[in-house]
């Protein structure tokens, strides 16, 4: 918005509240009359009535009080014309005034009890158009007062100078009075009006700083219930504030030590999601140095606290790995000398059927032993992947069809949902990946569902919330809860004759890819596995950050 529309609004607003002011004490002022002119009035007429009961001398007085009505309720229907108030407020003033003229022409003229109904005029003037319309009201009620003292009364007796001198002084000390005090009232209202008009101002811009900030904010007064929760707060926890504002927090919110200022808590978000959440607690001190509560700032500490375990097991697999290479390398090379000495020994004329069992066996386990150092080299050193924007879904397909011959996929069914799914990684590794996760998933699922049951492997790809990925699913018996956080640890194996370094080098890979994997709970019960790669543009922009 402009400087000048903003301004020219501020301007209309201004106005329609002194209307809004108006009218309010139009409606008062037509009110009071009424009950006035019906209490002063009609209790004169009353008195006058049992005293001398004569209709010819009250009439006049009940003709006044059924005008004065008629006249009130014509006023009150024209108020409703909202561009009509300021005659309708002098209006007023002549209504008074003329109605004070005629009470004090009807009982006694100049020396009227009912004089001071000027008065009142005056002040209903100061009421509604402040030293304006005091003024007004006085020179109308100056001059009404002057024509009625003149006129013909019973007893055609002369009326004392000094009185008028005296009501009309009277009259003038009420303007000024009135007026006075009008004026500094609308001084007063108008100078609450800019301070209620700096503190809206104040309090939305404060309300606007708590609301924006990304650190979530609750706060409690004494006895422990939510005064206040910002936007970020009920995006962290999981709750609204029209929610939680009047409630205890511990109803909703885990129960912070009162001697700890900081801290961290693990909060459930709809009993299922846990949220990792860093805290600080402060007293809100009220201007008598009192506590008047409790305020509590906190934030999102989840995928803190995941990357930073990401980074120590990366950590302890690289050293694990650096000595590991080392061991696995001396390994390697007296293993084939071992094994080449026993293929001769298998060779040798003149072996007997029993020494002959126990060569195969050697050699067999030589050839494991070789493998598992093969395997484990792999995963000590793996090899930088050779990234370039392929689709997942042909390169995944192609890795079933290999395996389809595999005797370990004998006993299950491979289902298939490929969609296509564009990323930045290395082909090759990816490969290693889908085989080793899809091996895992097939003897799960066999181990489950032994012959001639059928066990079933889904492996599906394409996009979701996150990005791109890779996804394999069995009905086998699932994960133990125990195990979870042990899966993709170097040598962690279930299985009889596995090895361990399966999933630990899914993992290397995933993290050499800026990627993730995990472990889900399949829809038959058993495990389903997601791993997930960065996008094209993602993983190219990192590339590049990384050459620079």
């Amino acid at each position: 918005m402009r400087p000048v529309d903003a301004a020219g609004d501020a301007a209309a607003e201004g106005l329609d509240d002194r209307a809004r002011g108006l009218h309010r004490k139009l409606v008062w002022i037509t009110f009071f009359r009424v009950v006035s002119i019906t209490v002063l009035l009609g209790g004169t007429a009353a008195v006058g009535w049992e005293s001398a009961p004569d209709l010819e001398a009250t009439a006049p007085l009940y003709t006044l009080v059924i005008a004065t009505y008629a006249v009130s309720v014509a006023f009150a229907l024209a108020l409703r014309a909202r561009r009509l108030l300021v005659p309708l407020a002098y209006g007023q003033l002549a209504l008074d005034v003329g109605i004070a003229a005629a009470v004090v022409a009807l009982t006694g003229g100049a020396e009227s009890v009912f004089v001071f109904m000027y008065s009142l005029g005056i002040v209903n003037g100061a009421i509604l158009l402040y030293r304006r319309g005091a003024l007004t009201a006085l020179a109308v009620a100056l001059g009404a007062h002057l024509v009625v003292a003149l006129l013909p009364h019973h007893g055609h007796r002369a009326v004392p100078v000094g009185l008028l001198f005296v009501h009309g002084s009277a009259f003038v000390v009420t303007a000024v009075l009135a007026s006075y005090l009008a004026e500094q009232l609308r001084r007063t209202g108008e100078r609450l009006a800019a301070r209620e008009s700096d503190l809206a101002e104040i309090t939305a811009l404060h309300e606007a700083i708590v609301q924006s900030v990304t650190s979530g904010l609750v706060t409690l007064d004494r006895a422990g219930r939510v005064t206040f929760l910002n936007r970020a707060g009920e995006h962290m926890l999981g709750v609204l504030a029209t929610d939680v504002v009047g409630r205890p927090a511990t109803g909703w919110l885990a129960t912070i030590p009162a001697d700890v200022a900081r801290g961290e808590l693990d909060h459930l978000i709809g009993g299922a999601e846990s949220l990792r959440l860093g805290y600080s607690s402060f007293q809100l001190i009220g201007r008598d140095g009192a506590a008047v509560g409790k305020a509590l700032i906190f934030q999102d500490l989840t995928q803190l606290r995941a990357m930073e375990e990401k980074v120590a097991r990366s950590e302890r697999l690289a050293d694990l790995g650096g000595v590991a290479a080392g061991l696995a390398h001396e390994l390697r090379n007296p293993l084939a000398s071992m094994m080449g000495a026993l293929e001769l020994l298998r060779q040798a004329p003149g072996l007997a059927g029993e020494d002959r069992r126990l060569m195969e066996i050697a050699l067999r386990e030589s050839g494991r032993l070789g493998e598992l150092v093969t395997q484990f080299l792999a995963f000590a050193r793996p090899a930088p992947p050779r990234r370039v924007r392929c689709d997942l879904a042909p390169v995944v397909d192609e890795t079933l069809d290999v395996l389809a011959n595999d005797p370990a996929l004998a006993p299950v069914d491979v289902e298939r949902a490929l969609a296509p799914a564009p990323a930045h990684c290395d082909p090759d590794q990816l490969r290693q990946i889908v085989l080793n996760l899809v091996l895992n998933a097939a003897h799960a699922a066999g181990d489950r569902h032994p012959p001639p049951a059928r066990g079933r492997v889904r492996v599906a790809c394409g996009f979701d919330a996150i990005g791109t990925f890779v996804a394999v699913e069995d009905d086998g018996p699932g994960v133990d809860p125990a195990d979870r956080d042990r899966i993709f640890l170097p040598f962690f194996t279930t299985k009889q004759d596995g090895t361990g370094l399966g999933l630990a080098t899914v993992q290397r890979i995933v993290d050499a890819h800026g990627g993730s994997v995990a472990l889900e709970g399949a829809a038959a019960g058993g495990a389903r596995f997601v791993v997930h790669f960065p996008a094209p543009a993602d993983a190219a922009d990192a590339d590049a950050r990384a050459a620079g």
